[in-house]
């Protein structure tokens, strides 16, 4: 999450919605339409939806569902997008990798010398990291200058030029 939680959960009431792909897109659709359409708390709600690049897009048809059901429900709310990365371990591939190049018939010899290209040895460790990209979108019941100051706002049913 980009914003500082800990300060944002003084003034606002935050539910934290990861979406996976084993995440069932009506019952994601149907914790953000409760939790937006519920009587006025005394803090104004901020639902954060999250997910990593290979699911943004049931991250975006939850949202997208759930605005057109808030529409008909004439409910007013405030949408900001962000876009960041999360450093995640992945396993190593263990099978061996070997090149075409350095397959040689018998007796056949190296005409150049290999000294200059020495590989860096075995792995340490059974996994690599690697950068992924999440998406965020912050689904608000009233404006959050500090969300708009870091990604902006576009009036529902705007496109931005």
């Amino acid at each position: 999450m980009v914003i500082d939680e800990a300060r944002f959960e003084q003034r606002y009431d935050l539910l934290k919605l990861k979406v996976l792909s084993s995440s069932q897109i009506s019952s994601r659709i149907a914790s953000v339409i409760s939790k937006i359409t519920q009587p006025k708390a005394a803090k104004p709600t901020i639902i954060i939806l999250s997910a990593r690049a290979n699911v943004a897009n049931k991250l975006i048809s939850i949202v997208e569902i759930a605005k057109r059901e808030l529409a008909s429900q004439n409910v007013k709310f405030f949408q900001y997008n962000a876009l960041t990365s999360e450093l995640i371990d992945i396993p190593r591939d263990s099978r061996k990798k070997t090149s075409g190049s350095n397959v040689r018939a018998e007796g056949e010899e190296d005409e150049q010398s290999d000294d200059a290209f020495e590989t860096t040895g075995v792995p340490t460790s059974a996994t690599k990291k690697r950068s992924v990209p999440v998406m965020t979108v912050y689904l608000a019941t009233a404006p959050v200058k500090e969300l708009k100051a870091q990604f902006g706002y576009a009036e529902p049913g705007m496109i931005p030029r």
